[in-house]
């Protein structure tokens, strides 16, 4: 973060924490939200994913490793380096290539600070079979209630949760860490303070349950 950045969000927190103090409910839109690249968010999503797809994909597809390796690309990034981001973007694409084409290309990505307690609220899991219930809408809670999972660690040593909305009031879906928001809205947990990467885009998103929006890869396969 440049010192311009920070000074943006030194102001911030300090309103935000005078908010707190008067017993004010905050909403993520309150938050600080601070532009960011698609860049920085294939690199969470990465990050998240390291032991699981990325190490499958990797393991079958050696070549896609980029000469200085996976740790170099993941541990020291250079995200002003563009053989680095082509190098992270294909591995993107190798394990959520459909799940990259659904989300709007016009999406504006934001890191924001913080996501706590209180605005869980507003989030929804991803549409996807394993999530989905007609009844609840797929709010965070309710998932959490109708499918309890257990928190392996805590909330300070997640990656950045990714999530996607139309616009800063919400409501936002989780595109990445469904499974750690779930455990954590279903525990005895409190004290949730972490910074989430937000992408908002006015067109509808098959992700994003409340949009009822069919694939757009289905015009590929219908075709």
């Amino acid at each position: 973060m440049n010192g311009s950045l920070k000074v943006c969000y030194l102001k911030r927190r300090e309103v935000q924490n005078q908010r707190c103090h008067l017993g004010e409910q905050m909403s993520l839109a309150q938050k600080a939200w601070i532009r960011v690249t698609m860049h920085h968010v294939i690199l969470a999503w990465l990050r998240a994913e390291r032991n699981t797809n990325v190490a499958a994909a990797l393991s079958r597809f050696p070549w896609l490793l980029w000469a200085p390796g996976i740790s170099k690309l993941l541990d020291s990034p250079d995200l002003n380096d563009s053989e680095e981001n082509r190098a992270r973007l294909r591995i993107m694409y190798l394990i959520r290539n459909v799940f990259v084409l659904e989300i709007p290309p016009d999406t504006e990505w934001y890191n924001v600070r913080s996501l706590t307690d209180s605005e869980l609220s507003e989030l929804h899991t991803v549409n996807y079979q394993t999530w989905n219930d007609p009844a609840d809408q797929n709010e965070l809670r309710n998932v959490a209630a109708r499918k309890p999972l257990v928190l392996n660690e805590l909330p300070s040593k997640w990656e950045t949760p990714i999530l996607w909305g139309h616009d800063r009031n919400g409501p936002f879906t989780i595109l990445e860490g469904n499974n750690r928001l779930t455990a954590y809205a279903g525990s005895a947990q409190s004290g949730l303070d972490i910074p989430v990467l937000i992408g908002l885009s006015p067109m509808r998103c098959h992700w994003h349950l409340l949009d009822r929006s069919p694939l757009l890869i289905y015009d590929l396969i219908m075709k």
